[in-house]
């Protein structure tokens, strides 16, 4: 924990069990957006994310995870069981103070650090770290892999849908998500969007590069093949 304290990350709540509820008491940043935060179980890093939702709200759907929320549930339970052994669990954030930029543009302090953090401190909880390699950007195997038709509504619009399938292999609402196309070894930040589909599917948003990628590589009803190799990133390639 003491790594996190180091480059600014402040104590801004815990975790606790009420009855058989999950409740969270933040004392602090409760509204601010662009966080990245990590719990920690007496003194050990056991999850690191980010949010561009308020702390306050990413923290909900821990509290009360959907069906179709893997990331959320799995926090979910693994929170009530160190609370149930007697173990406190807190929150500790770093906030995006908005003063850091390269020229004009602002950079995202959360976006910049999770995936080093991570690699890092390995938190138990985040599961194998994302590998940060050029020469075998695919060494590790996906955890799946699917197609998609690219109909006109992706092709025009850097988005596409993850079926109820698959659904249980991406991360939660607001995340980003590393969209690797072709064979590019630098990713499209994109995010992750449970939101948009009724059923709270993952709606996968890469915006404008990822449009360009699609128009420039591919054509109206082609397949897209995806190879998932964590929560938080993919690979996507032509199939024709």
């Amino acid at each position: 924990m003491h790594h996190l304290l180091e480059i600014g990350f402040e104590h801004a709540g815990h975790w606790l069990l009420s009855g058989d509820k999950l409740v969270v008491e933040l004392v602090r940043h409760a509204k601010q957006s662009n966080v990245l935060y990590a719990f920690v179980c007496d003194g050990n890093v056991k999850y690191v994310g980010k949010t561009t939702q308020t702390l306050a709200k990413r923290l909900g759907g821990y509290r009360n995870p959907g069906p179709t929320q893997a990331t959320n549930e799995r926090n979910h339970r693994l929170i009530c069981e160190q609370l149930a052994d007697g173990v406190a669990v807190d929150i500790l954030v770093l906030p995006d103070n908005g003063l850091m930029h390269y020229g004009q543009f602002h950079l995202n302090l959360a976006a910049g650090l999770e995936d080093s953090i991570i690699s890092t401190l390995r938190p138990a909880w985040n599961g194998a770290p994302t590998k940060v390699t050029i020469e075998t950007p695919d060494s590790s195997p996906p955890q799946t892999e699917f197609q998609f038709q690219l109909h006109t509504t992706y092709f025009n619009g850097g988005f596409f849908n993850v079926t109820v399938e698959h659904e249980r292999y991406f991360g939660g609402d607001g995340e980003q998500i590393d969209i690797f196309c072709g064979q590019s070894n630098s990713p499209i930040i994109g995010s992750i969007n449970r939101r948009a589909n009724s059923n709270s599917t993952p709606r996968i948003m890469g915006g404008t590069l990822l449009k360009d990628w699609f128009q420039r590589d591919s054509s109206v009803a082609a397949k897209i093949h995806v190879a998932v190799q964590t929560p938080n990133e993919i690979r996507l390639k032509t199939t024709g």
